[in-house]
């Protein structure tokens, strides 16, 4: 089944009266609010950490991208990490993320969508080019991978991360689950 293929006619008209991008509709599912938590480590981090992780992807009407804002929080509730930017799909089942944060990183990632035989569907956004301000820690390259269970309602993300003079590695992961 082609991407495509994995949305009905609703992705035709959003809410009843907003219509979306033809590149947008197959990834309909994403737009709302996903939450759940996380792990972190990496060798410049004293200890690993847990987090809780909120995403939000929202339409806008006729375009062919999706809003992207992600917030983290620690154990206590304090904000941790945050980023926004647009999700870009593009024909043939390839994706585009393109990316911001406060540290003083932009990243620009692209990678594909692949529907699975058990129905799950997988994006991995396995090329970046990452830009750093010069006042920012030095982050050389990313990959994220995602997998989305068959009915589209959770979501796991591994977060890799080549920075700091270490070697390309695992740096996050998280569960959410679709609230809304």
């Amino acid at each position: 089944m082609s991407i495509r293929g994995l949305v009905s006619d609703w992705a035709m008209a959003f809410n009843g009266h907003m219509t979306m991008h033809d590149l947008v509709a197959p990834y309909a599912f994403l737009i709302g609010t996903w939450e759940g938590p996380g792990h972190g480590a990496y060798p410049t981090i004293p200890e690993p950490f847990d987090y809780q992780e909120t995403i939000t992807f929202r339409a806008v009407e006729g375009k062919p991208f999706l809003r992207y804002e992600q917030f983290t929080k620690n154990a206590e509730g304090g904000p941790m990490h945050t980023e926004v930017g647009y999700f870009r799909p593009r024909e043939g089942g390839l994706v585009e993320f393109v990316l911001a944060q406060p540290t003083g990183q932009t990243e620009l990632l692209e990678g594909t969508v692949t529907p699975n035989d058990d129905g799950s569907l997988t994006m991995v956004f396995g090329y970046s080019e990452i830009r750093n301000t010069t006042t920012a820690k030095l982050v050389e390259n990313t990959m994220r991978h995602y997998v989305f269970n068959p009915d589209r309602t959770s979501v796991f993300h591994e977060f890799d991360m080549a920075a700091v003079g270490e070697q390309m590695q695992q740096h996050l992961t998280s569960q959410l689950q679709k609230i809304d």
